[in-house]
């Protein structure tokens, strides 16, 4: 990897975590954990991106999952889900440093490891076949792990849920994959490339969840923010109640 590459990523990852912190203060102002339901001072805004996103998804997002879900093999499917659950180890990696999870840490490094050998750059999940499963993480977390407020909700243009700490951890995310590490537009372009087949095949996964939602609520605005809203309650109830982890080398996993 090139170092000034790795420079600009580090540079990057430093940026929007004090951004976010700057802003946390702010975002504690407008909602906070007892009022997070109540409160939805972005509505206006967050109910126009709605309707886009909506209109997104009925005009092409799903009918692509069903061309996709119904003509592509199902082994091309978990190759390709396979491959880009291999692209977010390194993330999870660092989520895991630095919220002092070591052996998770060390998981993810190993299945990266085999999985980018063994499992022919992550197209077959070896590393499950050694009972080593993914520790599912990411930026998000990590700031609810630094006491950071969630902030209100927010729907992003074509990205959907999320919140204003949300939001900062999706553009970490994205910072830290592999492929945007290295230098030229065929990484880039490859990226894009997973990253939408990555969407088409988790709409088409949950296809009747998603259209129970969008389409069979009275409300499909109100119904999305609190599925988000509930699954983000989760995520802060736990990391309340994570205990740091002291990383023991003879320990099994």
């Amino acid at each position: 990897m090139n170092n000034s590459h790795l420079y600009s990523t580090v540079r990057k990852i430093i940026l929007i975590i004090i951004v976010g912190m700057l802003t946390s203060n702010c975002s504690h102002y407008l909602t906070d954990g007892t009022n997070s339901i109540t409160s939805d001072p972005f509505e206006k805004y967050n109910r126009i991106t709605h309707k886009f996103n909506k209109i997104v998804d009925r005009g092409a997002l799903l009918p692509a999952s069903q061309i996709y879900g119904g003509s592509v093999p199902q082994y091309f499917r978990l190759g390709a889900a396979s491959f880009h659950g291999n692209l977010q180890e390194p993330k999870r990696f660092i989520n895991h440093l630095v919220q002092l999870q070591f052996r998770k840490a060390s998981v993810d490094v190993s299945r990266f490891a085999i999985n980018s050998t063994v499992g022919l750059l992550g197209l077959f999940d070896a590393a499950s076949w050694f009972e080593l499963f993914p520790e599912k993480t990411n930026f998000d977390e990590t700031f609810a792990s630094w006491s950071i407020p969630t902030g209100p909700y927010l729907e992003i243009p074509l990205l959907g849920s999320s919140s204003v700490r949300g939001s900062f951890s999706i553009f970490a995310d994205y910072t830290v994959n592999p492929l945007l590490m290295l230098p030229g537009p065929i990484p880039s372009i490859s990226f894009a490339t997973f990253e939408i087949v990555n969407i088409i095949n988790n709409r088409y996964q949950y296809s009747q969840a998603i259209n129970s939602i969008l389409y069979y609520s009275s409300d499909s605005y109100s119904s999305t923010r609190l599925t988000y809203l509930q699954k983000l309650k989760s995520i802060n109830q736990a990391q309340e109640e994570l205990p740091i982890e002291l990383f023991d080398p003879f320990a099994e996993y």
